[in-house]
């Protein structure tokens, strides 16, 4: 039986692993000559470690940034510094997407923390100290609870 033409050469659709009509005859073991074969990308296979690595050290220096408050720019230097090193030696032509969000998450990182540094040693060349950042907090937090 042929297959029915839709308006525009078309033709109807079929459900996922049904043969076509005109293939119905062949046996299950014969490969179709006109199925498409699907064949991964040269730049998707394996995996890209040292990108993944300064995935990892990249997000390890922007959380320890984020739940320090800038403090703990001594550490987050060297992991966001480390992980851009990471994202430029790992090849190119495996996982380009990782090794492109590695470098862009490690350039972010170490800017965060340059500037978290230049902002905390200011302040503390201004004779704040993190004992005020955390009093401050408290006594703000204690005036919240007491107005609630």
């Amino acid at each position: 039986m042929a297959e029915q033409e839709l308006p525009g050469g078309w033709l109807p659709p079929q459900a996922p692993g049904g043969a076509p009509a005109s293939a119905s005859s062949s046996s299950p073991q014969e490969p179709d000559p006109q199925r498409p074969v699907f064949v991964q990308p040269r730049g998707e296979q394996g995996t890209n470690s040292l990108a993944v690595a300064a995935l990892v050290c990249s997000i390890s220096s922007i959380g320890l940034l984020v739940f320090s408050l800038g403090l703990s720019f001594l550490f987050s230097i060297p992991l966001g510094l480390t992980a851009w090193v990471c994202a430029a030696r790992s090849p190119q032509d495996v996982r380009p997407g990782q090794r492109k969000a590695a470098t862009v998450l490690a350039i972010v990182a170490v800017a965060l923390s340059v500037a978290a540094a230049i902002a905390w040693l200011a302040l503390m060349a201004a004779g704040y100290s993190p004992e005020d950042l955390q009093r401050s907090l408290q006594e703000e937090l204690d005036r919240q609870r007491q107005s609630s």
